[in-house]
């Protein structure tokens, strides 16, 4: 059996990140692979809550990572489970490592996007101060961590053949400038830009079209919040930090129709986001939001099943578990084992 120590799994983002391990984690048994928090390991597992302080200006906080890292006995795997297929901060310390693999939630599909300068690398939010001029350097060695933020979720696929009673839903809000500092630089203002784009165009849409949204510093309760999506034909959902969330995966448990910005700029393992098949994307400046409604509203009874089955369906398939072991089995062994029913075996 190969045991894999996690670090500091009590720190809230290095739970998340390892949870849709951890709640197989008999299933990695199965593969020969064991999780263990005592001083006998065979790799070391690191996640990003670990080596990043947001806290602090970038440099130091890659000095405090680095120096965590420096620590590290044995072979290990870097995580960052962060919403966004931003490398700020973990790459800097990935790079200064002797880390096997720095493994990651979602990846912009064509990697020059790195070199490009955007607001703390996430380029859905435009130009910024950060960029990755050196990736092509160590790409290979940055790999996709087979989960994401939907593995966190257990769906619970309900009923959808009551009528709903509004087309819309726009229950999101803004966040308040100054409270949310990433390395210095304020994450609200380019956070509330993309999501008033969005609620520009929802409030010009045609009278005749039901949108529940907030009212101004309105706050729900999680039971109040999910009744109130349940009951729209069509969920929006901007980008937040990254560009996945709970939301879209809510959006097929309540039987609802996903249009969100297109995500065919990145990859993930699973990949669940198929364009018309089981979301509905628009331009991510919303500019076509009221074609896209229209388009739904009009074909809805059709679309409903289509989409909505779609993503269940491929949801199962996509997110089954011995997905997610496998992949990691294929990362961490070498060539020389061989899986077998009851673990691994040495090949000789």
């Amino acid at each position: 059996m190969v045991k894999v120590k996690i670090l500091e799994l009590h720190k809230h983002r290095n739970e998340t990140t390892f949870r849709p391990y951890l709640k197989v984690h008999n299933l990695f048994k199965d593969y020969g692979i064991e999780f263990t928090q005592g001083d006998s390991y065979d790799f070391v597992w690191i996640g990003q809550a670990s080596i990043v302080d947001k806290k602090l200006p970038l440099q130091q906080s890659i000095e405090k990572g680095v120096n965590f890292i420096s620590k590290i006995k044995g072979d290990y795997f870097i995580f960052d489970g962060q919403d966004s297929p931003s490398l700020i901060g973990t790459y800097e310390v990935f790079k200064n490592s002797n880390a096997k693999y720095l493994l990651k939630n979602s990846l912009y599909k064509d990697r020059s996007m790195y070199k490009v300068p955007s607001v703390n690398g996430r380029v859905h939010w435009g130009v910024g101060n950060y960029a990755i001029p050196d990736i092509d350097s160590y790409v290979n060695k940055i790999k996709l961590s087979g989960s994401n933020w939907l593995s966190t979720v257990n769906p619970n696929w309900l009923s959808y053949s009551s009528p709903k009673l509004n087309d819309v839903c726009a229950l999101f809000g803004h966040g308040k400038p100054g409270i949310n500092m990433e390395y210095g630089i304020d994450n609200f203002p380019p956070y509330n830009l993309h999501r008033k784009n969005a609620m520009n165009f929802i409030s010009s849409l045609n009278p005749s079209i039901k949108v529940d949204k907030l009212k101004p510093g309105e706050r729900l309760n999680t039971s109040e919040y999910y009744n109130r999506m349940f009951n729209c034909k069509i969920i929006i959902n901007p980008f937040g930090f990254g560009e996945m969330a709970p939301r879209d995966l809510e959006a097929a448990m309540f039987g609802c129709i996903l249009i969100k910005p297109d995500m065919s700029h990145i990859e993930s393992i699973p990949m669940i986001f198929e364009e018309n098949i089981t979301y509905i994307p628009v331009k991510w400046n919303f500019e076509d939001l009221e074609e896209k409604i229209d388009y739904i509203l009009n074909n809805f009874n059709f679309l409903q099943k289509e989409l909505v089955e779609n993503f269940r369906l491929r949801y199962e398939q996509l997110y089954n578990p011995k997905k997610i072991v496998e992949h990691i089995y294929n990362l961490i062994f070498p060539s020389n084992f061989h899986k077998i029913s009851n673990g691994i075996k040495l090949i000789n």
